[in-house]
C-alpha cells in the first residue's frame, strides 16, 4: 500500500529502515538513515550487519547483493515489524528483500520501499528478482528505469545527496597534505590516470589493488581520518566507472564536495543536473585533459577555491538527505498511471 498525503509529510510518520553499514560512518546506507531521521522522521535503524541472522542466502557466500538475493527472514523480522508499528519499511542496498509472500503480508497494512544503490552491476544476478516484491523501487542507474518497467516494476531514480552532519571540513593534517587525493579501488579506468597522476604530482591514493598495477597505496581510510584527508588535499579525483565499467553519478562527488575539497571528475552527462562544470566541478575527457587541468588549478588556487566554495554551497542548498527525503516521501503518496515510471526530480 502507499503513504497517504497527510502521512508522508507529516512528523508522526514512522519508519523501518533496514541496510548494512559496511563501510561505517562513511557507508552511503548509513548516512541515508542519519537523513532521514534529520528530515524529522521517526526512524527504527536496524543494521543488518549486526544482525546476520536474520539474512538469508540461499546458501551462496554473502556478498551483499552482488551474486543474488539477499532474503530477510520473516520469523526475525516479523515481530519487530508488529512490535514497531512502521508506516514504511524501507530495505536499503545490499540485495535485501522479503520473499514475495513475506512481502505481499507487509503491503496489507505498510507501504515497502526498495533501493538499489548499486545498479546496473547488480541488475541481472540480484534486483530484478527482487523489485516486484516491493510497493515502489528506485534505482541508482536511469539506464536500468526501463529494463525495471518492463517487468511492472513501478520504479524511479533516488536522487544523489549526501549527509552534511558528517561530511564537512575539518582542520587539515600535516601528514596527509598532498596535490590530489584518490581515494577508492583501483579499478580497470582508474589505472592509466592514476600512474600518470603519480608520476608528476603529489599524490596520494587509498584502497585495494593499486599495487598489483605498480601504484602505492597508503592503505584504507575511514570516519574522521578520511574527512581530515580531503580537508588536507588541494583536490580530489573521483572516477565515474562501476567496477563493471558502468558509468555513473557517483555519491562521491556530493560528499566530497560537502568537504569543501576541489572535485575532478570524468565529464558526464547525468551529472549536469546536480552540479555545473567548470564554476562547482572540475570536468574532464581524458587523462592529458586531466593532467592539464590539475596542473592548471595546482597553479590557480584562487580559482579552485572558488569553484570548490561553489561546489559545497550547491550540495548545501540542494543535495542533502534532509532535502531529498521528503520528494521520496510525497512520491510515496501518489499513484502511478500504468507502465508509467515514478518521477522524481533532482531538486
Amino acid at each position: 500500500m502507499l503513504l497517504s498525503p497527510e502521512l508522508a509529510s507529516s512528523a508522526s510518520l514512522r519508519v523501518l529502515h533496514l541496510g548494512g553499514y559496511w563501510r561505517g560512518e562513511n557507508d552511503m546506507v548509513r548516512n541515508m538513515m542519519l537523513g532521514l531521521r534529520a528530515a524529522g522522521v521517526e526512524v527504527f535503524e536496524y543494521c543488518t550487519d549486526d544482525h546476520l541472522e536474520a539474512l538469508d542466502t540461499e546458501g551462496r557466500d554473502y556478498a551483499r547483493g552482488t551474486n543474488g538475493p539477499v532474503w530477510l527472514r520473516y520469523d526475525h523480522l516479523g515481530p519487530i515489524i508488529e512490535q514497531l508499528d512502521p508506516h514504511l519499511v524501507i530495505c536499503n542496498a545490499t540485495g535485501l528483500a522479503f520473499r514475495p509472500a513475506d512481502a505481499e503480508r507487509i503491503r496489507r497494512r505498510r507501504c515497502l520501499l526498495g533501493i538499489a544503490l548499486s545498479d546496473p552491476d547488480v541488475f541481472e544476478p540480484t534486483t530484478r528478482h527482487i523489485a516486484g516484491t516491493f510497493d515502489r523501487y528506485l534505482t541508482n542507474a536511469p539506464d536500468c528505469v526501463g529494463r525495471y518497467a518492463a517487468i511492472g516494476v513501478a520504479v524511479g531514480v533516488l536522487p544523489l545527496a549526501t549527509n552534511t552532519a558528517f561530511f564537512r571540513p575539518v582542520p587539515p593534517r600535516p601528514e596527509l597534505a598532498c596535490e590530489v587525493l584518490v581515494l577508492g579501488r583501483a579499478h580497470p579506468d582508474r589505472v592509466e590516470p592514476v600512474r600518470a597522476l603519480v608520476e608528476r604530482f603529489d599524490v596520494h591514493v587509498y584502497g585495494e589493488d593499486w599495487e598489483r598495477h605498480g601504484v602505492t597505496s597508503r592503505g584504507f581510510i575511514f570516519g574522521n581520518d578520511s574527512l581530515a584527508a580531503l580537508s588536507s588535499a588541494r583536490m580530489t579525483v573521483a572516477f565515474f566507472r562501476s567496477p563493471s565499467g558502468h558509468a555513473q553519478v557517483k555519491v562521491a562527488l556530493f560528499n566530497f564536495a560537502a568537504t569543501g575539497v576541489l572535485v575532478v571528475t570524468n565529464r558526464f552527462p547525468e551529472v549536469e543536473p546536480y552540479f555545473r562544470y567548470g564554476e562547482e566541478i572540475v570536468g574532464f575527457d581524458s587523462t592529458a585533459e586531466l593532467l592539464a587541468l590539475v596542473r592548471h588549478y595546482l597553479d590557480h588556487p584562487a580559482e579552485a577555491a572558488a569553484i570548490s566554495a561553489a561546489g559545497r554551497a550547491r550540495v548545501l542548498a540542494e543535495h542533502t538527505w534532509p532535502h531529498v527525503w521528503p520528494r521520496v516521501l510525497a512520491g510515496l503518496s501518489q499513484p502511478l498511471p500504468s507502465g508509467a515510471p515514478w518521477p522524481m526530480p533532482v531538486s
